[in-house]
């Protein structure tokens, strides 16, 4: 029979655990999407997306800048429910979105 010690540890204290920041942590898991509502990643955000969304409610039209992390490209739509022109968001890639004047109401990722 084992022994069970009901002391707590300190979870860094195990060998192997480490604390992953955003970017690792998405990497991991395959992927997220961050946007924000002003160029260059400036002013309200929307931070690790990791699903798809079929509408970005209050944040529909207003997506300016977007970082694709991790290993994964995602679908943006201009219109609700994966409707309207789709668009290509890259793996790795963030930048200034320069199309569909910020008309972003749906994203999912690429299968």
């Amino acid at each position: 029979m084992s022994n069970i010690n009901n002391q707590t540890q300190d979870l860094y204290s195990i060998e192997l655990v480490q604390d992953l920041d955003h970017e690792n942590a998405a990497t991991v898991s395959g992927g997220s999407l961050d946007l924000s509502d002003l160029r260059n990643g400036k002013g309200k955000r929307l931070n690790n997306l990791t699903r798809s969304y079929n509408s970005l409610g209050s944040f529909n039209n207003k997506a300016t800048w977007y970082d694709v992390k991790g290993n994964r490209s995602w679908f943006a739509w201009s219109g609700k429910n994966f409707t309207g022109e789709r668009f290509l968001l890259k793996a790795g890639t963030k930048g200034n979105l320069r199309f569909s004047n910020n008309n972003i109401e749906s994203i999912s990722p690429v299968a």
